[in-house]
C-alpha cells in the first residue's frame, strides 16, 4: 500500500496508556514528564515510569522508539529544573524531545549533543523557510502546523533536509499553535505552560444572537482516509494526539490507525473501528484545511454542542411511563448494546448531551429485561430520575461500551520485562594468591572501577567452569541498574574461585561502581549549573533615558510620535502582495518623517507558498530599497532576511519568539537579535529577570492589545449576524470580546488593550530601558493614544 510507510505515533499520558499503545501497534510514542510538558492535567509519568516504558519499548521486536514532550515555555527560575529533565531523559536512553523553548534547544545543544531534537508544532512552522531553518540548527523533525494543505506539506517535505511530521488525528486549537494568549491573558493559565484553561470550549454570546454558543469550538481532527496521500508526500510520522486520554481510548484509535495503514481493514472492518473510538471519546470529525480551499465555518466548528458524544446509534422515537411512573425511552439501536453501556442525547438547546447508563434493557412493548441486545433491535432504556424532557427526534449516541472495553483489554509487562539497566562490561583476573575485578559501565568508561582482592584460589578441578561460574555471577544484577554486556575473564592458571567470594566481590564491586557513577553524574549536573549564563547587576532606568518605539500598521497615515526614537511599521501579507503600493505606502512615511528611524514588521504568520513567495517579494524589493531594520515573529522570517540581505541589518524579534529566560534569549543574541520584545503573558518577575540579561535588549510593551486567537476560520455564529468581517462576542464572565478579518485571518482580541502603564515605576525600578507601545489591533472607536506624547506625558506625572 506504500512505497514507504510513515512512523505511527501515539500518545502516553501515562504508563498504563504508553502501554496501550504500543500493544495496539504504535511504532512510537510520545510522553511528557511532571514537569515541561504542554499537557501538564495528563497524568504525565513519573520518572520511574518513564524508564521502565523505554526500556520496554527498546525491548520490543521491532524496536520502539520513546519521544519526551518538553514543549512548554520555561520561566528564567525553572531553569535548574529544566536541566534535570533534560538529564532524566538521557539517562533514561529515550530515542529524543519535543521542544518549543529555544532554552530546551540550547541546554540540549550544549550539554546533550547526541540528544535528538524535535521541533513542537508550538514553534509554529508553517512554511519552507521555518523547516529549512531549524534543520540548520540541528533539529532532526518538525511538527508541522496542522492548518498546512497537503500541498504545503509535501513542499516543505521534499525540500528539507528534515524529517516532516504531522497530525491525523485529535483535538484541535481554534487558534494557531502556539501563537493562543487567550487562556493565558484571559484566565490567568498559560497554553504555553501546558496550563491550558481551553476557553475556546466555552460559551459566547454573539452580538445579535439570542442564546450563547460555541463559536470557536473545534471539531476533532481526523485524516483517517488521507494517510496514503500523506505517505507519499513524504511524511516521516503520523501522530496521534490525545495525552490527556484513557489507555482505552489510546488502544482503539492507535488500532484504527494501525490497521489502516497495514491495509487491514476493509469497509466494514473499518465502520466498526471507527464506532469502537467513538463511543470512547469523540467530537464530531473534520480534515481541517488539508485539502485546500476555504472551508465552511460549520465544517470544522461544532458550535451548537461541546464534548464527547459518541457513536450514532438511533434516533429517539419516544418516551414511554410504565406503571410505577419510569420513563423509558424508546428508539431502534444501531449496534449492539449491553446493560451498563452509556447513552447520550443531543437536546435541541444545544449544549453538553445529557448522558447516562443504561441500567437495565428490555425490547420494544415488553416487560422482560435483557443483559443484551443485537444491532437492529427496537429497545426500551429506563431513564434517570432528573433527565430533561427528551423530544422524539433527538440524536441518541453509544458513549461508552463494554464491548469495546472487553475489545481493548491492556496488559502491563512483567518487571523483568521493563527494568531499565546499561551495559556493564567485566573483566576478571584469576591467579593463585588474587582474583582481580575491573567494571566499565558503557555508558561511562571513564568511571571504571577495579577490585583487587588477595585469596588463596587451589586449581580447579573443572577448568573449564571457572570461565562460567563468574558468568553466572555477573549476570545476577537484577537488584541493580547494570545488565552485564561482555565478560572477559583471563585465568591462564585454571584456578578456582567459590561462588561465595563471587557474589561478595560483586557486591563490593557494584557499590564502588554506584558511588563513582553517582559522583561523576553530581559533578556534570553541579557544572552544567554552573554554565549557566549569569544575570547581570542592573540600576534602575531614569525616565528620561528610556528609549521609546511605537509599532503601528504599515497603512497607518503618518504622522509624527513625538518622543519616539522609533516607530515599527507592522507589514502586512495583503501589503506584500502590492509592491508597488507598498512602496509607495513606506516612501510616505519617509517623507513625512525624515528624521524618524522606522524598522518594518514582517507578518506574524506566513503560511504555505504563495504567502511566502509574496513576502520574500517584498522583503527583498524592500532590502534593496536601503530597509535595513526589521523585525521578525520567527525562525522562518529571520531566515529570510539573513538569506535575501546582501549588507548587515538590524533585526528585533517580536514577542510571539516567547522568550521567558536568559538562556533563549542568549540564543536570539547568538542568531543576530539586538531587541527582543517581551511575551504578553510574562509577568513582572519574568521581566524584571529578563532585564537583567545583557543581550538582546528588552523591549516591553506597555500597551498592546495582543490576538488572543488567531485563527483561518471565521467563528460560527447565527446567520442573523453573518455579515460584516467585524464580530462582537460576550464571554461567560461578562468580558467583551471583538474577532475581525485581518489581513486574511480572523484575530480575536479583548475589547480593552492591555496596559502596564501603572506598573511602570517597577519597570523602571528593574532596569528596563526600552518600552514598546503597540497601536496595531486596537478596538473600534476613537484611538485611546493618538501619539507618542501620551504616553511620554504619563510617565512625567
Amino acid at each position: 500500500m506504500f512505497a514507504r510507510k510513515p512512523e505511527l505515533l501515539a500518545p502516553a499520558g501515562s504508563y498504563e496508556a504508553g502501554c496501550a499503545a504500543l500493544q495496539y501497534g504504535a511504532d512510537a510514542i510520545y510522553l511528557g514528564l511532571p514537569r515541561f510538558s504542554a499537557r501538564a492535567e495528563a497524568v504525565n509519568l513519573t520518572t520511574d515510569d518513564f524508564a521502565r516504558i523505554v526500556t520496554y519499548a527498546h525491548a520490543l521486536t521491532p524496536r520502539r522508539a520513546v519521544y519526551v514532550t518538553l514543549n512548554t515555555l520555561v520561566p528564567d527560575g525553572e531553569l535548574p529544573e529544566l536541566l534535570q529533565a533534560l538529564d532524566a531523559v538521557v539517562l533514561a536512553q529515550a530515542d529524543g524531545i519535543i521542544l518549543q523553548d529555544l532554552a530546551v534547544y540550547r541546554l540540549a545543544r550544549r550539554h546533550f549533543p547526541d540528544l535528538r531534537l524535535h521541533a513542537s508544532t508550538q514553534m509554529g512552522v508553517h512554511n519552507l523557510e521555518g523547516a529549512l531553518e531549524l534543520a540548520e540548527l540541528g533539529f532532526k523533525r518538525v511538527v508541522l502546523a496542522r492548518e498546512l494543505t497537503l500541498e504545503d506539506i509535501a513542499r516543505i517535505a521534499a525540500k528539507a533536509p528534515i524529517e516532516v511530521e504531522v497530525f491525523v488525528h485529535g483535538a484541535l486549537c481554534y487558534s494557531y499553535s502556539g501563537m493562543c494568549l487567550f487562556s493565558a491573558i484571559q484566565a490567568g493559565r498559560s497554553g504555553n505552560r501546558g496550563r491550558c484553561a481551553y476557553c475556546c470550549r466555552e460559551t459566547f454570546q454573539a452580538d445579535g444572537a439570542v442564546t450563547p454558543a460555541y463559536p470557536f469550538s473545534m471539531r476533532d481532527l481526523a485524516l483517517l482516509d488521507s494517510l496514503a496521500p500523506l505517505a507519499e508526500a513524504g511524511v516521516a510520522s503520523l501522530k496521534i494526539e490525545g495525552r490527556m486520554k484513557s489507555p482505552l481510548y489510546v488502544a482503539a484509535v492507535t488500532d484504527l490507525y494501525r490497521r489502516k495503514l497495514d491495509g487491514r481493514l476493509d469497509a466494514d472492518a473499518e465502520n466498526e473501528s471507527v464506532a469502537n473510538v467513538q463511543t470512547v471519546f469523540s467530537r464530531p470529525w473534520t480534515e481541517l484545511y488539508l485539502h485546500g480551499g476555504q472551508q465552511p465555518p460549520e465544517a470544522v466548528i461544532d458550535a451548537q454542542a461541546v464534548g464527547h458524544r459518541g457513536a450514532p446509534i438511533g434516533i429517539a422515537e419516544d418516551v414511554r411511563r410504565d406503571r410505577q411512573g419510569r420513563r423509558w425511552l424508546r428508539f431502534q439501536t444501531q449496534r449492539a448494546l449491553e446493560k451498563h453501556d452509556g447513552i447520550q442525547v443531543e437536546l435541541p438547546a444545544g449544549g453538553r448531551p445529557y448522558g447516562f447508563a443504561v441500567e437495565a434493557l428490555r425490547p420494544g412493548g415488553s416487560r422482560g429485561t435483557l443483559v443484551a441486545v443485537p444491532a437492529g433491535s427496537t429497545v426500551e432504556v429506563p431513564l434517570p430520575d432528573d433527565a430533561p424532557a427528551i423530544p422524539s427526534g433527538s440524536s441518541l449516541f453509544c458513549a461508552s461500551s463494554q464491548a469495546v472495553q472487553r475489545r481493548f483489554s491492556v496488559s502491563l509487562p512483567r518487571p523483568a520485562d521493563c527494568r531499565p539497566a546499561y551495559a556493564l562490561g567485566v573483566e576478571a583476573s584469576l591467579s593463585a594468591h588474587a582474583i582481580a575485578l575491573r567494571a566499565i559501565p558503557m555508558e561511562w568508561p571513564d568511571c571504571a572501577v577495579t577490585l583487587n582482592e588477595p585469596a588463596r584460589l587451589d586449581a580447579a578441578r573443572q577448568p573449564g567452569q571457572t570461565a562460567a561460574a563468574i558468568r553466572n555471577a555477573f549476570e545476577r544484577l537484577g537488584g541493580s541498574r547494570w545488565q552485564l554486556a561482555s565478560l572477559d575473564v583471563r585465568d591462564p592458571e585454571s584456578r578456582y574461585a567459590p561462588p561465595a567470594l563471587l557474589n561478595r566481590l560483586r557486591r563490593d564491586l557494584l557499590e564502588r561502581l554506584d558511588r563513582t557513577v553517582d559522583a561523576h553524574l553530581e559533578s556534570q549536573r553541579a557544572a552544567r549549573l554552573q554554565a549557566l549564563p549569569r544575570l547581570a547587576e542592573v540600576a534602575p532606568t531614569e525616565i528620561d533615558s528610556v528609549r521609546w518605539s511605537f509599532k503601528v500598521g504599515v497603512t497607518t497615515e503618518p504622522k509624527p510620535f513625538p518622543g519616539a526614537h522609533e516607530i515599527v511599521l507592522a507589514l502586512g501579507v495583503e501589503q506584500c502582495r502590492d509592491i508597488p503600493e507598498l512602496t509607495a505606502t513606506l516612501s510616505r512615511w519617509r517623507q513625512t518623517l525624515p528624521q524618524q528611524n522606522l524598522r518594518l514588521a514582517l507578518p506574524l504568520i506566513v503560511r504555505g507558498e504563495a504567502e511566502s513567495g509574496a513576502v520574500a517579494n517584498a522583503a527583498d524589493h524592500l532590502l534593496k530599497m536601503g530597509w535595513r531594520a526589521w523585525e521578525v515573529a520567527d525562525l522562518a522570517g529571520l531566515r529570510l532576511l539573513r538569506r535575501l540581505a546582501c549588507e548587515p541589518i538590524s533585526l528585533t524579534a517580536d514577542g510571539a519568539f516567547y522568550t521567558l529566560n536568559r538562556v533563549a534569549r542568549e540564543q536570539l543574541a547568538e542568531l543576530g537579535i539586538a531587541g527582543a520584545v517581551a511575551p504578553a503573558e510574562a509577568d513582572l518577575e519574568t521581566l524584571a529577570a529578563l532585564a537583567r540579561v545583557p543581550q538582546p535588549t528588552l523591549i516591553v510593551a506597555v500597551y498592546q492589545n495582543p490576538p488572543l486567537f488567531i485563527s483561518d476560520t471565521r467563528p460560527v455564529t447565527p446567520r442573523r449576524v453573518q455579515s460584516g468581517n467585524v464580530l462582537r462576542f460576550t464571554g461567560r464572565r461578562g468580558e467583551r470580546f471583538i474577532t475581525r478579518l485581518e489581513d486574511g485571518r480572523w484575530i480575536t482580541r479583548a475589547a480593552s488593550p492591555l496596559s502596564l502603564m501603572p506598573q511602570l515605576p517597577t519597570l523602571l525600578a528593574a532596569g528596563v530601558t526600552e518600552l514598546r507601545v503597540d497601536l496595531t489591533g486596537l478596538p473600534d472607536g476613537p484611538e485611546p493614544a493618538p501619539a507618542a506624547d501620551y504616553f511620554i506625558r504619563w510617565s512625567h506625572p
